[in-house]
């Protein structure tokens, strides 16, 4: 299990062009973009039993390899989302539950037939720029764009964001950058305090 933390900005789809040509991702790059399609489902049973105990199932196609991601609890305060991962790859797009090294995650899974009754409820299709900085010493992240949508039966939400996940280094650094991304921007980020899971699931409500 790792803890997750990271900060999540939403904008217009206008400017998503002028985010990749910030000046600040060319000072503190240490690595070449990567562009990867992400295609997403999430899995929950018929009357939601995963959402209600705030988990989320994610299985994620990534350069024809199947990851499975499970995340829980955690919180989210001023766009800065901190929660529970649990992350590992699998032979195809069905939930395999056989790896799960936490005993306390494992649990939740360990009822064969609340398993079988798991069935994608909602999809999402991202196009992913990403970006791995170091704008100090022992500080690192991971900058990313994320472009596209949510799809929840016949509904769509298109999605155009940001993510910077800290990868070494404090939450209050993470801050500090994210005050001098916004200082750079002539457009406005705003704090998005719901994650991809959270909106399909809203959209589903709909």
């Amino acid at each position: 299990m790792s803890t997750e933390v990271e900060l999540k900005f939403r904008l217009s789809p206008e400017f998503s062009g002028c985010i990749k040509q910030l000046q600040l991702l060319k000072d503190y790059s240490i690595t070449k973009a990567i562009k990867q399609r992400l295609h997403s489902i999430y899995y929950d049973s018929p009357d939601f039993t995963l959402q209600k105990h705030r988990i989320a199932l994610r299985i994620r196609k990534v350069s024809g390899l199947w990851i499975q991601t499970i995340k829980s609890g955690g919180t989210v305060k001023d766009g800065l989302h901190q929660h529970n991962e649990w992350e590992y790859p699998i032979a195809n797009d069905k939930p395999d539950f056989s790896q799960l090294p936490d005993q306390r995650i494992a649990d939740c899974f360990a009822d064969k037939r609340f398993c079988k009754s798991l069935q994608p409820i909602f999809e999402t299709d991202i196009c992913r720029t990403t970006y791995l900085l170091e704008p100090a010493q022992d500080f690192k992240l991971e900058f990313c764009l994320d472009e596209g949508k949510i799809i929840a039966r016949q509904l769509t939400q298109s999605i155009c964001e940001i993510e910077l996940e800290l990868k070494s280094g404090t939450t209050s650094q993470l801050f500090h950058f994210a005050e001098a991304l916004q200082k750079d921007c002539a457009f406005p980020l705003i704090h998005e305090s719901s994650s991809k899971a959270m909106r399909g699931y809203a959209l589903l409500s709909q």
